[in-house]
């Protein structure tokens, strides 16, 4: 690796930070016991130290108070198991059944809800929002049919009209009879007051089915027929503008809800997932930290397009996060088999150099060296391994950015000379 390459990469720029934050964490490594100025490498020597281990590896000594000013903290590892998995790669798609298109109910001119507020791809709109209205349009053959059903209501509520002339005629005449001497039974007279109501409703509604269709016909109501969406979610398709005619059952908007995608998932050659479990850790590309748990829809079948591979189709919740179909995934699926022994490390103790994760185990109290370790097994806090590490050896948790930064800053010094 150049010079020139050595001071972009990450793991420079986190020594020199490290080495900076140390000469600030040790105010009094210029100055002797007798308060004179020391050398340069005088009391930082006695703090920290990068020494050669038996195998040739570096071992960063530092002593207890700098490791309590630098904030350097260790833990024990403890057990854990993990369930062996099969990596498969695929991308987010669109759910169906979180898609919901807004119809024109009949034919006619999309109006908005108000000016300049027809909605805008990515807008968001909530379930039962109106977003504009609609104003019916009759061809002839609609209009036709509105005739015949006005004139058939009109004749409905004509011969309602008269029913109900002959019921309250029938029950003013039967009234004083029942009243006198009872000529007319109290039952009668009952029956009688039923029929006037019953065909006092009979012409409501007969009259209200021809103002209606009145309305209809001469356009009216039209002006009122609102275009509601059932359901909410994101604008990701606009099919007409304000203004425009549409034909009854055309698609207005389309919206999706992104809070759960589709993910399929190709498996590499060879390779199955553990029939009885229907669950899978989904890392999404630049959402890794938040994985996420995806539901298995359906059984392994063959894929068309990667005949070398099967796929599985997993729906996933997005907890939030803003995903949207397209984006790369990786899945970890169960592997058939029993879950494995070993240790988890944090994330939060493990510190990158030249592409590779490494953690410092420490060997004694003031003494650590790093050691790689294995990323092919994620898990929520961290990384799983079976090897290399063992229950209760203790890593830094906390600060192995600082112990990095003194193990590099000799091959920092010498890149500096070489330039010089």
């Amino acid at each position: 690796m150049t010079s020139h390459t050595l001071r972009r990469s990450p793991a420079f720029r986190c020594a020199c930070i490290g080495v900076t934050l140390l000469e600030m964490l040790l105010p009094a490594c210029g100055h002797a016991p007798d308060g004179s100025a020391a050398g340069p490498q005088g009391h930082a020597t006695e703090a920290v130290q990068v020494l050669s281990g038996l195998d040739g590896s570096a071992v960063v000594k530092v002593d207890a108070a700098t490791q309590e000013r630098s904030g350097i903290t260790v833990a024990p590892l403890t057990p854990a198991t993990h369930q062996a998995e099969t990596a498969a790669f695929g991308r987010l798609e669109s759910d169906p059944s979180r898609t919901f298109a807004v119809r024109a109910p009949v034919a006619g001119v999309v109006r908005a809800a108000a000016p300049l507020n027809w909605p805008a791809l990515g807008d968001t709109v909530v379930p039962g929002q109106v977003i504009g209205w609609i104003e019916p349009r009759f061809g002839p053959a609609e209009r036709v049919d509105l005739v015949a059903r006005l004139a058939s209501a009109r004749a409905e509520a004509e011969e309602a009209a008269a029913s109900l002339a002959a019921a309250r005629a029938s029950y003013d005449h039967k009234r004083p009879l029942n009243g006198e001497s009872k000529i007319v039974s109290d039952r009668a007279l009952e029956e009688a007051e039923a029929k006037v109501k019953g065909e006092e409703a009979r012409l409501q509604a007969a009259n209200e089915t021809v103002r209606l269709i009145e309305e209809a016909y001469t356009g009216e109501a039209g002006r009122a027929l609102p275009l509601r969406a059932e359901r909410g979610g994101e604008v990701i398709e606009l099919g007409v503008q304000p203004g425009e005619a549409v034909e009854a059952g055309q698609v207005l908007v389309r919206l999706e809800d992104y809070d759960s995608l589709l993910v399929r998932l190709v498996l590499p050659v060879g390779e199955t997932v553990d029939p009885a479990n229907n669950h899978a850790r989904v890392l999404v590309v630049g959402a890794e930290q938040s994985p996420l748990d995806g539901e298995r829809l359906a059984q392994v079948c063959a894929n068309p397009t990667h005949p070398q591979g099967q796929v599985v189709l997993y729906r996933v919740p997005t907890r939030g996060l803003p995903l949207r179909p397209g984006a790369a995934a990786i899945g970890y699926l169960p592997a058939p088999g029993g879950a494995r022994r070993g240790v988890e490390i944090p994330r939060s103790g493990v510190v990158r150099d030249r592409g590779r994760a490494w953690v410092y185990l420490q060997t004694d109290n003031e003494s650590f060296t790093r050691r790689e370790v294995p990323t092919s097994d994620p898990t929520a806090l961290g990384w799983f391994t079976e090897s290399g590490f063992h229950p209760g050896d203790r890593v830094v948790v906390e600060g192995a950015h600082v112990i990095l930064s003194e193990e590099l800053r000799p091959r920092i010094e010498q890149e500096e000379a070489a330039e010089e």
